[in-house]
């Protein structure tokens, strides 16, 4: 169900619980992205770090990164979303995580300069969005992006689904495999690909960029 399905004072809340009770998974899997960032953030040298997310969607993801950081070590953070609502909502969440230089942004991923003139960035991640951009030509420009994006060393991380729905288009998939998300990630130059995680329908994957 979209979030345009949901009504009431509580419905982006509401919507967050579905999702979470139709796949079961994303718990896990989340935890895992945030696992991810940690340990990368853990090297001497990332001591002041630019971090980007795609997808904020509620916030909790976001919320759960800044906590698992330590303030001093984040520089700045960028949110983006394509929801207005899911951007506000997101922006009074992290009010209270005590991370200054937050700044949460409507953006559509689909648009060639969604991040022209952004500064370069040391991390970035997203979860369950990536498979909402419309089929792999989509997916490998914002692939193409992060790498032009991200600096040297920089670490991408994308937990997405990796099995395809019943109700997809097999001539437009837009859930790709494991495989097929490394190829891509490779051919465009990154580095150091790994399966974090795979559970259900959904993986952790990471790159970085060299």
């Amino acid at each position: 169900m979209a979030l345009s399905d949901f009504t009431g004072p509580d419905y982006i809340n509401d919507w967050t619980r579905d999702l979470d009770q139709r796949w079961p998974e994303r718990g896990a899997i989340s935890e895992c992205v945030v696992e991810t960032l940690l340990s990368w953030s853990m090297h001497p040298d990332r001591k002041k770090m630019r971090i980007l997310e795609l997808g904020i969607g509620s916030g909790g993801l976001s919320e759960a990164v800044l906590n698992a950081l330590d303030s001093g070590s984040v520089q700045s953070f960028i949110g983006i979303d394509i929801s207005p609502e899911l951007t506000r909502h997101t922006q009074a969440r992290l009010r209270g995580t005590g991370h200054t230089h937050i700044r949460i942004e409507n953006t559509d991923l689909k648009t060639l300069d969604w991040m022209e003139g952004s500064a370069p960035i040391d991390a970035a991640y997203t979860f369950q969005t990536l498979h909402d951009l419309g089929g792999q030509d989509a997916l490998t420009a914002v692939y193409q992006q992060l790498f032009s994006l991200l600096t040297p060393g920089g670490l991408l991380v994308n937990a997405d689904f990796v099995v395809p729905f019943s109700k997809d288009n097999p001539d437009k998939p837009r859930r790709f495999p494991v495989e097929t998300h490394r190829a891509l990630l490779i051919s465009l130059g990154f580095i150091e690909f790994k399966c974090v995680a795979s559970m259900g329908k959904m993986a952790c994957m990471s790159v970085v960029r060299p």
